[in-house]
């Protein structure tokens, strides 16, 4: 009962930013074009550019975070329309506008801005807080202001495979410290990669839920059948953990 009046709330407050599929069907109700599995996390801090909604275009199994603007357009003509150039009488009305296309499987990170005029292709990482101002190519990592290449998304994927086991130890050892106990299993949803196999990850449902994000789960399990876990269960990974300080 409380959970359905939460969500009224939330819907009279928030209106059509009350959830990411509700901003969705409206965004597309205005005339954005935006593919299936498209993820807004944050509806209530996102600004996207409704005075051309046309111009925008999304693709599918996008994640778009907190505090991202997309921007279609901009209100420089206020200070032109007053401005007395040389060659010529103030109170011109010069408008500025460009569109946004987005290509497959994105994620654009915290507080990013994407300017008109910006296409950014599939398979592409954008980093929190950079401002893209020129066309992001396919299979890349961006970051900054403005935003710039960092790397292929091939050796972003190995520079993360690599990173597993040391993050997971450290994430494990920092929780002991703080709370002087073993984490349970769960606390390590996006790690258990490390220890699961495709039937233990079947048997939690945080597990299970993990392997089904992002409409592949077939893929993943795949990936596990076809790259078994470093360790044969929780224990021995903890154990790995405690020896590993």
């Amino acid at each position: 009962m409380l959970g359905k009046i939460k969500t009224r709330l939330r819907k009279i407050v928030l209106g059509e930013k009350h959830s990411s599929q509700a901003y969705v069907n409206y965004l597309r109700a205005k005339g954005m074009q935006i593919g299936e599995d498209v993820k807004f996390y944050s509806p209530s801090t996102t600004i996207v550019d409704e005075q051309y909604p046309w111009m925008i275009t999304i693709g599918d199994h996008v994640r778009i975070t907190h505090g991202v603007a997309l921007l279609t357009h901009d209100y420089s003509w206020s200070v032109l329309k007053r401005f007395d150039p040389p060659r010529g009488q103030e109170g011109a009305v010069l408008g500025a506008s460009g569109h946004i296309s987005i290509g497959n499987n994105v994620f654009i990170g915290t507080n990013t801005v994407v300017m008109r005029n910006v296409t950014i292709g599939s398979n592409v990482i954008i980093g929190a807080g950079s401002v893209v101002t020129g066309d992001c190519e396919d299979n890349g990592v961006y970051a900054g202001n403005p935003a710039k290449k960092v790397m292929d998304l091939d050796r972003f994927y190995q520079k993360r495979e690599q990173a597993q086991l040391e993050e997971a130890v450290r994430l494990a050892n920092s929780y002991y410290e703080r709370f002087g106990k073993r984490p349970e299993e769960e606390v390590f949803h996006e790690y258990f990669m490390l220890f699961s196999d495709v039937e233990q990850a079947e048997r939690s449902a945080v597990f299970s839920e993990k392997m089904k994000k992002c409409d592949n789960g077939q893929q993943s399990a795949a990936y596990l059948r076809q790259n078994p876990p470093r360790f044969k269960d929780y224990d021995a990974f903890w154990e790995y953990c405690i020896e590993n300080k």
